[in-house]
Protein backbone atom coordinates (compact mmCIF):
# COMPACT_ATOMS: atom_id res chain seq x y z
CA UNK A 1 0.00 0.00 0.00
CA UNK A 2 1.61 3.18 -0.80
CA UNK A 3 0.76 6.09 2.12
CA UNK A 4 -0.51 9.10 0.89
CA UNK A 5 1.47 12.19 1.26
CA UNK A 6 -1.39 13.56 3.15
CA UNK A 7 -1.09 10.85 5.92
CA UNK A 8 2.90 11.49 6.03
CA UNK A 9 2.48 14.93 6.72
CA UNK A 10 0.27 14.10 9.63
CA UNK A 11 2.39 12.04 11.18
CA UNK A 12 3.45 15.27 13.53
CA UNK A 13 0.27 16.59 14.49
CA UNK A 14 -1.42 13.44 15.57
CA UNK A 15 -2.69 14.03 19.53
CA UNK A 16 -0.32 13.64 22.13
CA UNK A 17 -0.12 10.64 24.39
CA UNK A 18 -2.78 7.83 22.13
CA UNK A 19 -1.75 5.23 19.84
CA UNK A 20 -4.21 4.27 17.09
CA UNK A 21 -4.68 5.22 13.35
CA UNK A 22 -5.12 7.85 10.65
CA UNK A 23 -8.09 7.22 8.31
CA UNK A 24 -7.34 9.99 5.66
CA UNK A 25 -10.48 10.71 3.66
CA UNK A 26 -10.12 11.75 0.20
CA UNK A 27 -13.04 12.92 -1.89
CA UNK A 28 -13.99 15.35 -4.12
CA UNK A 29 -16.74 18.47 -5.49
CA UNK A 30 -17.97 18.99 -8.52
CA UNK A 31 -21.07 20.93 -10.31
CA UNK A 32 -24.20 19.08 -11.46
CA UNK A 33 -21.96 18.70 -14.80
CA UNK A 34 -19.23 16.76 -13.60
CA UNK A 35 -16.71 20.77 -13.49
CA UNK A 36 -14.54 20.50 -10.49
CA UNK A 37 -15.56 23.27 -7.98
CA UNK A 38 -12.47 24.65 -5.66
CA UNK A 39 -12.58 26.48 -2.63
CA UNK A 40 -16.09 24.52 -1.71
CA UNK A 41 -15.77 24.04 2.21
CA UNK A 42 -16.62 20.31 3.35
CA UNK A 43 -17.51 19.70 7.42
CA UNK A 44 -17.43 16.27 7.95
CA UNK A 45 -20.06 15.07 10.81
CA UNK A 46 -19.36 11.91 12.77
CA UNK A 47 -22.46 9.17 13.37
CA UNK A 48 -23.90 10.83 16.87
CA UNK A 49 -23.18 14.78 15.46
CA UNK A 50 -19.97 15.87 16.25
CA UNK A 51 -17.77 17.94 13.61
CA UNK A 52 -14.59 15.92 13.00
CA UNK A 53 -13.38 18.67 10.62
CA UNK A 54 -13.55 21.38 7.65
CA UNK A 55 -11.56 20.43 4.03
CA UNK A 56 -11.67 22.62 1.39
CA UNK A 57 -11.52 21.64 -2.17
CA UNK A 58 -8.87 22.24 -4.53
CA UNK A 59 -8.58 23.33 -8.02
CA UNK A 60 -9.09 19.49 -9.24
CA UNK A 61 -11.91 19.59 -6.82
CA UNK A 62 -10.08 17.52 -4.62
CA UNK A 63 -10.42 17.76 -0.64
CA UNK A 64 -8.72 15.25 2.28
CA UNK A 65 -8.90 15.49 5.37
CA UNK A 66 -7.83 12.80 8.32
CA UNK A 67 -9.71 11.03 10.98
CA UNK A 68 -8.36 9.65 14.12
CA UNK A 69 -8.85 6.44 15.50
CA UNK A 70 -10.08 7.64 18.99
CA UNK A 71 -12.79 9.93 16.81
CA UNK A 72 -13.91 7.02 14.49
CA UNK A 73 -17.47 5.62 15.75
CA UNK A 74 -19.24 3.80 13.13
CA UNK A 75 -19.47 3.54 9.12
CA UNK A 76 -21.28 6.59 8.70
CA UNK A 77 -20.21 10.19 7.86
CA UNK A 78 -22.24 13.01 6.69
CA UNK A 79 -20.94 16.22 5.17
CA UNK A 80 -22.46 19.32 4.37
CA UNK A 81 -20.65 21.41 1.27
CA UNK A 82 -20.92 24.90 0.98
CA UNK A 83 -19.02 27.08 -2.38
CA UNK A 84 -19.85 30.40 -3.40
CA UNK A 85 -22.71 31.02 -5.89
CA UNK A 86 -23.84 26.92 -5.16
CA UNK A 87 -26.72 25.82 -3.41
CA UNK A 88 -25.07 24.28 -0.14
CA UNK A 89 -24.96 19.86 -0.55
CA UNK A 90 -25.26 16.83 1.35
CA UNK A 91 -24.04 13.98 1.24
CA UNK A 92 -23.93 10.52 3.44
CA UNK A 93 -20.89 7.76 3.32
CA UNK A 94 -20.77 4.74 4.33
CA UNK A 95 -17.44 3.89 4.63
CA UNK A 96 -14.82 1.28 6.67
CA UNK A 97 -13.66 3.92 9.18
CA UNK A 98 -12.84 1.16 12.14
CA UNK A 99 -10.05 -1.18 10.68
CA UNK A 100 -6.71 0.20 10.43
CA UNK A 101 -4.33 -1.55 7.43
CA UNK A 102 -0.64 -2.03 7.14
CA UNK A 103 0.89 1.47 7.20
CA UNK A 104 2.49 2.27 9.84
CA UNK A 105 3.20 6.11 11.37
CA UNK A 106 6.28 7.06 14.03
CA UNK A 107 4.41 9.95 15.41
CA UNK A 108 6.76 10.38 18.16
CA UNK A 109 8.35 8.52 21.39
CA UNK A 110 5.96 5.67 22.56
CA UNK A 111 3.79 6.50 19.69
CA UNK A 112 2.55 4.24 16.64
CA UNK A 113 -0.22 5.63 14.29
CA UNK A 114 -1.58 3.26 11.40
CA UNK A 115 -2.71 4.92 8.78
CA UNK A 116 -5.27 3.84 5.71
CA UNK A 117 -6.62 6.01 2.81
CA UNK A 118 -10.66 5.82 2.03
CA UNK A 119 -11.83 7.50 -0.84
CA UNK A 120 -15.58 9.03 -1.02
CA UNK A 121 -18.13 9.73 -3.51
CA UNK A 122 -17.78 12.84 -5.58
CA UNK A 123 -20.30 15.41 -4.49
CA UNK A 124 -22.26 17.36 -6.94
CA UNK A 125 -23.77 21.07 -6.47
CA UNK A 126 -26.45 22.90 -8.17
CA UNK A 127 -25.76 26.70 -8.51
CA UNK A 128 -28.07 28.77 -6.30
CA UNK A 129 -30.30 30.12 -9.43
CA UNK A 130 -30.33 26.45 -10.77
CA UNK A 131 -33.19 24.40 -11.49
CA UNK A 132 -35.45 22.59 -9.41
CA UNK A 133 -36.87 20.11 -11.52
CA UNK A 134 -35.90 16.90 -11.33
CA UNK A 135 -36.20 14.23 -14.32
CA UNK A 136 -35.94 10.66 -14.30
CA UNK A 137 -36.48 7.49 -15.39
CA UNK A 138 -36.94 3.76 -14.23
CA UNK A 139 -36.35 0.35 -16.20
CA UNK A 140 -36.54 -3.27 -14.89
CA UNK A 141 -33.47 -5.47 -15.93
CA UNK A 142 -34.63 -5.94 -19.28
CA UNK A 143 -34.17 -2.28 -19.87
CA UNK A 144 -38.11 -2.10 -20.00
CA UNK A 145 -40.10 0.63 -18.69
CA UNK A 146 -41.99 0.08 -15.54
CA UNK A 147 -45.02 2.21 -14.86
CA UNK A 148 -47.29 3.19 -11.78
CA UNK A 149 -44.50 3.05 -9.36
CA UNK A 150 -44.52 5.60 -6.40
CA UNK A 151 -41.49 7.57 -5.60
CA UNK A 152 -40.07 10.37 -3.17
CA UNK A 153 -37.03 12.91 -3.55
CA UNK A 154 -34.62 12.82 -0.94
CA UNK A 155 -32.41 15.63 -0.52
CA UNK A 156 -28.48 14.94 -0.75
CA UNK A 157 -26.28 11.85 -2.07
CA UNK A 158 -27.44 8.80 -0.44
CA UNK A 159 -30.13 9.38 2.01
CA UNK A 160 -31.29 7.19 4.27
CA UNK A 161 -34.11 5.17 4.31
CA UNK A 162 -36.89 7.42 6.14
CA UNK A 163 -35.35 11.44 5.12
CA UNK A 164 -38.40 13.54 4.82
CA UNK A 165 -39.15 13.44 1.15
CA UNK A 166 -38.90 16.91 -0.48
CA UNK A 167 -41.45 15.71 -3.50
CA UNK A 168 -43.29 12.79 -4.56
CA UNK A 169 -44.00 11.26 -7.67
CA UNK A 170 -45.70 8.25 -9.56
CA UNK A 171 -44.34 6.82 -13.11
CA UNK A 172 -45.83 6.88 -16.49
CA UNK A 173 -45.82 4.44 -19.38
CA UNK A 174 -42.43 5.58 -20.52
CA UNK A 175 -40.91 4.55 -16.91
CA UNK A 176 -40.81 8.27 -16.42
CA UNK A 177 -40.94 11.16 -13.72
CA UNK A 178 -40.25 14.90 -13.60
CA UNK A 179 -40.87 16.61 -10.55
CA UNK A 180 -40.25 19.50 -8.74
CA UNK A 181 -37.83 20.26 -5.39
CA UNK A 182 -37.71 23.20 -3.04
CA UNK A 183 -34.03 23.97 -3.56
CA UNK A 184 -31.38 23.26 -6.48
CA UNK A 185 -28.99 20.36 -5.47
CA UNK A 186 -28.11 16.50 -5.73
CA UNK A 187 -31.03 14.06 -4.60
CA UNK A 188 -31.85 10.67 -3.98
CA UNK A 189 -34.77 9.29 -5.94
CA UNK A 190 -36.25 6.50 -3.42
CA UNK A 191 -39.05 3.42 -4.54
CA UNK A 192 -40.22 1.56 -1.86
CA UNK A 193 -41.06 -2.08 -2.53
CA UNK A 194 -44.08 -2.72 -4.15
CA UNK A 195 -45.95 -4.99 -6.20
CA UNK A 196 -43.10 -7.74 -6.51
CA UNK A 197 -40.35 -5.13 -6.43
CA UNK A 198 -37.45 -4.84 -4.09
CA UNK A 199 -37.70 -1.09 -4.85
CA UNK A 200 -34.71 1.48 -5.99
CA UNK A 201 -32.73 4.05 -4.74
CA UNK A 202 -30.11 6.44 -7.51
CA UNK A 203 -28.67 9.75 -7.46
CA UNK A 204 -30.35 13.13 -9.65
CA UNK A 205 -29.20 16.45 -9.61
CA UNK A 206 -31.04 19.44 -10.86
CA UNK A 207 -29.00 20.46 -13.09
CA UNK A 208 -30.06 18.50 -16.01
CA UNK A 209 -28.17 16.29 -18.49
CA UNK A 210 -29.06 15.85 -22.10
CA UNK A 211 -31.68 13.06 -21.06
CA UNK A 212 -33.00 12.25 -17.73
CA UNK A 213 -31.10 10.06 -15.46
CA UNK A 214 -31.90 6.15 -15.77
CA UNK A 215 -32.32 3.89 -12.79
CA UNK A 216 -32.69 0.07 -12.46
CA UNK A 217 -36.03 -1.58 -9.93
CA UNK A 218 -35.00 -5.25 -9.64
CA UNK A 219 -37.82 -7.76 -8.43
CA UNK A 220 -37.40 -8.48 -4.68
CA UNK A 221 -34.45 -10.46 -3.84
CA UNK A 222 -34.09 -14.02 -1.53
CA UNK A 223 -31.54 -13.60 1.44
CA UNK A 224 -28.50 -14.52 -0.42
CA UNK A 225 -29.21 -13.96 -3.50
CA UNK A 226 -27.73 -10.26 -5.55
CA UNK A 227 -28.68 -8.67 -8.41
CA UNK A 228 -26.46 -6.15 -9.67
CA UNK A 229 -27.21 -3.23 -12.11
CA UNK A 230 -25.06 -0.99 -14.64
CA UNK A 231 -26.39 1.55 -17.11
CA UNK A 232 -24.38 4.43 -18.10
CA UNK A 233 -24.37 6.97 -21.43
CA UNK A 234 -23.65 5.55 -24.70
CA UNK A 235 -20.40 5.41 -26.54
CA UNK A 236 -19.13 2.94 -24.72
CA UNK A 237 -18.56 -0.72 -24.12
CA UNK A 238 -18.15 -0.55 -20.19
CA UNK A 239 -18.12 -4.03 -18.55
CA UNK A 240 -19.81 -4.94 -15.46
CA UNK A 241 -17.96 -7.42 -13.18
CA UNK A 242 -18.57 -9.30 -10.31
CA UNK A 243 -15.89 -11.51 -8.00
CA UNK A 244 -16.70 -13.42 -5.07
CA UNK A 245 -15.54 -16.18 -3.00
CA UNK A 246 -16.90 -19.79 -3.78
CA UNK A 247 -19.10 -21.39 -1.47
CA UNK A 248 -16.93 -24.89 -1.62
CA UNK A 249 -13.91 -25.34 0.07
CA UNK A 250 -12.00 -28.51 1.34
CA UNK A 251 -8.32 -29.78 2.20
CA UNK A 252 -7.57 -30.34 -1.55
CA UNK A 253 -9.36 -27.60 -3.16
CA UNK A 254 -8.90 -24.40 -1.44
CA UNK A 255 -11.81 -21.63 -1.58
CA UNK A 256 -10.78 -19.62 -4.70
CA UNK A 257 -12.55 -16.39 -6.04
CA UNK A 258 -14.82 -16.52 -8.99
CA UNK A 259 -15.35 -14.28 -11.55
CA UNK A 260 -18.81 -13.47 -13.51
CA UNK A 261 -18.16 -10.76 -16.79
CA UNK A 262 -19.13 -10.31 -20.41
CA UNK A 263 -16.35 -13.42 -21.31
CA UNK A 264 -17.31 -15.31 -18.28
CA UNK A 265 -20.83 -15.03 -18.13
CA UNK A 266 -21.94 -18.22 -16.21
CA UNK A 267 -20.27 -19.62 -13.16
CA UNK A 268 -21.33 -22.88 -11.88
CA UNK A 269 -20.71 -25.04 -8.70
CA UNK A 270 -18.06 -27.44 -8.34
CA UNK A 271 -20.72 -30.31 -9.38
CA UNK A 272 -21.11 -28.17 -12.42
CA UNK A 273 -24.90 -28.71 -11.86
CA UNK A 274 -26.19 -25.32 -10.48
CA UNK A 275 -25.56 -22.06 -11.83
CA UNK A 276 -23.95 -19.84 -8.58
CA UNK A 277 -24.15 -16.82 -10.72
CA UNK A 278 -24.51 -15.49 -14.37
CA UNK A 279 -24.48 -11.98 -16.32
CA UNK A 280 -28.01 -12.22 -16.97
CA UNK A 281 -27.88 -9.06 -19.86
CA UNK A 282 -25.40 -7.70 -21.61
CA UNK A 283 -25.19 -4.26 -23.50
CA UNK A 284 -22.01 -3.91 -25.28
CA UNK A 285 -22.32 -0.72 -26.76
CA UNK A 286 -24.76 0.92 -23.66
CA UNK A 287 -26.68 2.44 -22.55
CA UNK A 288 -27.69 -0.53 -20.35
CA UNK A 289 -28.75 -1.91 -18.02
CA UNK A 290 -25.91 -4.61 -17.68
CA UNK A 291 -27.27 -7.08 -15.42
CA UNK A 292 -25.58 -9.53 -13.08
CA UNK A 293 -27.68 -12.25 -10.84
CA UNK A 294 -26.20 -14.43 -7.79
CA UNK A 295 -28.99 -17.44 -7.39
CA UNK A 296 -27.19 -18.89 -4.15
CA UNK A 297 -25.36 -17.39 -1.21
CA UNK A 298 -21.35 -17.06 -1.53
CA UNK A 299 -18.60 -17.97 0.09
CA UNK A 300 -17.50 -15.88 3.39
CA UNK A 301 -15.21 -13.10 2.22
CA UNK A 302 -15.54 -9.81 0.25
CA UNK A 303 -17.89 -10.13 -2.95
CA UNK A 304 -16.74 -6.65 -4.93
CA UNK A 305 -18.80 -5.03 -7.89
CA UNK A 306 -16.48 -3.57 -10.75
CA UNK A 307 -16.87 -1.42 -13.95
CA UNK A 308 -14.48 -1.74 -16.68
CA UNK A 309 -14.19 0.80 -19.82
CA UNK A 310 -13.37 -1.98 -22.51
CA UNK A 311 -13.60 0.59 -25.33
CA UNK A 312 -10.07 2.33 -23.90
CA UNK A 313 -8.49 -0.19 -21.57
CA UNK A 314 -5.23 0.72 -23.96
CA UNK A 315 -5.56 4.91 -23.08
CA UNK A 316 -4.71 4.61 -19.38
CA UNK A 317 -5.48 8.56 -19.36
CA UNK A 318 -8.52 8.46 -21.34
CA UNK A 319 -11.72 10.29 -19.61
CA UNK A 320 -14.64 8.57 -21.05
CA UNK A 321 -14.88 6.70 -17.70
CA UNK A 322 -15.36 9.72 -15.90
CA UNK A 323 -17.63 11.16 -18.20
CA UNK A 324 -20.02 8.29 -18.88
CA UNK A 325 -22.04 8.45 -15.92
CA UNK A 326 -22.12 5.71 -14.94
CA UNK A 327 -24.57 3.81 -12.01
CA UNK A 328 -24.26 1.17 -10.35
CA UNK A 329 -26.90 -0.40 -8.31
CA UNK A 330 -27.42 -3.32 -6.77
CA UNK A 331 -29.74 -5.78 -4.41
CA UNK A 332 -29.07 -8.74 -2.09
CA UNK A 333 -32.44 -9.74 -0.26
CA UNK A 334 -31.35 -8.83 3.05
CA UNK A 335 -30.26 -4.72 2.68
CA UNK A 336 -32.13 -1.47 0.94
CA UNK A 337 -31.48 -0.81 -2.33
CA UNK A 338 -27.60 0.59 -2.79
CA UNK A 339 -25.87 2.36 -5.76
CA UNK A 340 -22.71 3.94 -6.55
CA UNK A 341 -21.88 7.16 -9.78
CA UNK A 342 -18.50 7.28 -11.03
CA UNK A 343 -16.29 10.00 -10.38
CA UNK A 344 -16.53 12.74 -13.34
CA UNK A 345 -13.14 13.96 -11.52
CA UNK A 346 -10.56 10.43 -12.22
CA UNK A 347 -8.86 9.06 -15.05
CA UNK A 348 -9.15 6.00 -15.28
CA UNK A 349 -10.27 2.57 -16.97
CA UNK A 350 -11.29 0.81 -14.58
CA UNK A 351 -13.43 1.31 -10.95
CA UNK A 352 -14.63 -0.32 -8.27
CA UNK A 353 -17.33 1.20 -6.46
CA UNK A 354 -18.41 -1.18 -3.46
CA UNK A 355 -17.52 -4.04 -1.52
CA UNK A 356 -19.91 -6.30 0.54
CA UNK A 357 -18.23 -8.66 3.36
CA UNK A 358 -20.79 -11.81 3.38
CA UNK A 359 -19.64 -12.61 6.81
CA UNK A 360 -22.30 -10.08 7.66
CA UNK A 361 -23.46 -8.43 4.88
CA UNK A 362 -21.75 -4.67 5.21
CA UNK A 363 -21.15 -2.95 2.45
CA UNK A 364 -18.82 -0.48 1.95
CA UNK A 365 -18.22 2.13 -0.53
CA UNK A 366 -14.73 1.68 -2.22
CA UNK A 367 -14.28 3.90 -5.11
CA UNK A 368 -11.25 2.58 -6.30
CA UNK A 369 -9.85 3.81 -9.90
CA UNK A 370 -7.06 2.35 -11.82
CA UNK A 371 -5.58 1.39 -15.23
CA UNK A 372 -3.84 -1.21 -17.18
CA UNK A 373 -6.03 -3.99 -15.65
CA UNK A 374 -6.49 -7.14 -17.06
CA UNK A 375 -10.51 -7.47 -17.25
CA UNK A 376 -10.15 -11.32 -17.42
CA UNK A 377 -7.94 -11.13 -13.76
CA UNK A 378 -10.09 -12.22 -11.21
CA UNK A 379 -7.44 -11.19 -8.83
CA UNK A 380 -7.63 -7.79 -10.21
CA UNK A 381 -11.10 -7.49 -8.94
Amino acid sequence: MTIPLTALALAACVPAGLDGYVVVLEGGVADGDGVPVAGASVELVGVSGEVLGTAKSDDAGAWAWPVYGSEAEGNVLVARVAASSFAEGLANWEVNLLSAEEATLRAGPGQDWQSVARTLAVVRLDTEDGGTSLRGRIVDPDGRAVEGLPGTAQRGWDAAIGTPAEASFTTDGDGSFSVEVPTPGLYTIYVPPVDGWAGTRFPVVTTPFSDPTVGTIAPTQEPGHLLASLYWAGGLDLDLHLTAPEREADATNPRQRFHVWADEPVHLDRAGSTTVAELTRSATGGPGPEVISVYTPVGEGELRLSVVDRTNLEDPENVSLGGSRALVQWWNGEDVPRYAWVSPLVLATAWRPAEVDTRGGTVYAVEGYESGVDPADADAF
